[in-house]
């Protein structure tokens, strides 16, 4: 099939974000059949990544503690991280659904209750 390198790059761009091989993408467009869908997954890297600032600190909370360290001396912290931790969760599980319905969430607004 003969398209314009344009074409082709937006095509293949639109296959990588399915997760499918190009031709894969064009059979599956061309026939009608469906596509996977997935959402932005930026949000979901950075949770990772704030989770894993919260382990790493969690870990050093652990060695102290371990080391015979007092707990009073880190008990801020530890209420912290698990403050962290309860504010992430909720935060990810939105997230997570839009990723696997391949849309972004929309708040409802004030008028009439419509997206």
């Amino acid at each position: 099939m003969r398209i314009s390198a344009e074409d082709k790059e937006l095509i293949e761009e639109k296959a990588r974000k399915t997760g499918l091989t190009t031709s894969e993408y064009m059979r599956r467009c061309a026939l009608g059949r469906k596509l996977p869908c997935y959402g932005d997954t930026g949000l979901l890297r950075e949770y990772s990544m704030q989770l894993g600032k919260i382990g790493s600190n969690l870990n050093q909370i652990a060695k102290h503690l371990n080391g015979g360290g007092d707990f009073c001396s880190v008990y801020y912290e530890v209420k912290e991280a698990v403050r962290e931790l309860l504010d992430l969760k909720f935060k990810i599980l939105p997230a997570l659904e839009d990723v696997a319905c391949g849309k972004k969430r929309r708040r409802k607004s004030g008028k009439d209750g419509e997206s």
